[in-house]
């Protein structure tokens, strides 16, 4: 059975005879009625009822019409989609981010890649660092922007953007009143952190235990799955909670907050691009590449 034989099947099935099939598809009436033979002997049921005036679907062939029309539909997305591979035009990109690149760093660059690149429709899909990069390692997206890196031999990381975490509280809070706390302070004070699995955690662990504390022992009040959560739970004076220093300065109501220094902590982040290691990228996928270098072409050195 192939695609040909379908095509053929479905014809007979729209026009209601062989000839009449035959005559819109462009081929002999023998041909046809080979191809059909062929087809019932493979799938071992009668199709048609043949009759003098044309044919008929017998029961199998209903159901066989039924499928038939899913799989030359299926085949002409995919030729389609194979099409938007090959080129720029009507193609298709599907991406992942966590929570900062998708809220702050992809939205300002739409318009730069409908310029560049009108022919292609982009979709992101979102999650935390955990869940974005299992999406690239299953093939769902071809790129992903996530807020650390892992130690999987089978991605490649590429540096776009520094993105330290600062610690904030509300104007109201008593930490405000102070220009700088130590490490000592942040141990027994309620923190809010982002989800598990985020970059942002993730980043704040390594820089606790670089600095010899264990990150444990801080007191987590809540863990909460997005970033401008983390900042209204922040300006609602209830703790203090460390954030990408990007969302902070973009954040509508910054003027609630205050930032602290902490002597002895630096929580250096990037915001880093990942692909699979020798998967090639379509086209679409290496154009959006492109734009996103071009952007912070000098960094890791900039801040976005």
């Amino acid at each position: 059975m192939n695609l040909h034989q379908i095509k053929i099947f479905v014809a007979i099935s729209d026009k209601g005879s062989f000839s009449a099939a035959a005559e819109a598809i462009a081929l002999t009436q023998s041909t046809v009625s080979q191809h059909m033979a062929s087809l019932e002997d493979e799938v071992g049921v009668s199709l048609f009822d043949r009759q003098k005036r044309g044919v008929t679907l017998t029961s199998g062939g209903i159901i066989f019409l039924r499928h038939a029309r899913r799989i030359l539909s299926e085949s002409d997305a995919l030729f389609q989609a194979m099409n938007g591979f090959q080129g720029l035009e009507d193609a298709e990109l599907v991406i992942g981010a966590s929570n900062i690149p998708a809220n702050y760093l992809v939205p300002p660059l739409l318009a730069t890649l409908e310029q560049k690149h009108p022919g292609i429709s982009l979709t992101m899909l979102t999650g935390d660092t955990a869940e974005v990069l299992k999406m690239l390692e299953g093939t769902e997206i071809e790129l992903a922007l996530v807020g650390s890196r892992t130690q999987r031999k089978e991605i490649t990381f590429d540096p776009l953007v520094n993105d330290p975490l600062v610690l904030v509280v509300a104007s109201s809070h008593p930490w405000a009143k102070q220009k700088k706390l130590s490490i000592d302070d942040l141990f027994g004070n309620p923190l809010i952190m982002r989800e598990n699995g985020s970059g942002s955690g993730q980043s704040l662990d390594q820089a606790m235990r670089q600095a010899g504390r264990n990150p444990r022992d801080l007191h987590i009040a809540a863990h909460l799955g997005s970033n401008e959560a983390v900042l209204q739970a922040v300006a609602s004076g209830y703790s203090g909670a460390f954030v990408s220093e990007l969302s902070v300065r973009r954040w509508k109501q910054a003027e609630q907050l205050c930032r602290i220094d902490i002597d002895g902590l630096v929580v250096e982040r990037k915001i880093w691009l990942a692909t699979m290691k020798g998967r090639i990228l379509s086209p679409a996928a290496e154009a959006f590449t492109q734009i996103l270098k071009n952007h912070f072409q000098k960094d890791c050195g900039r801040k976005a």
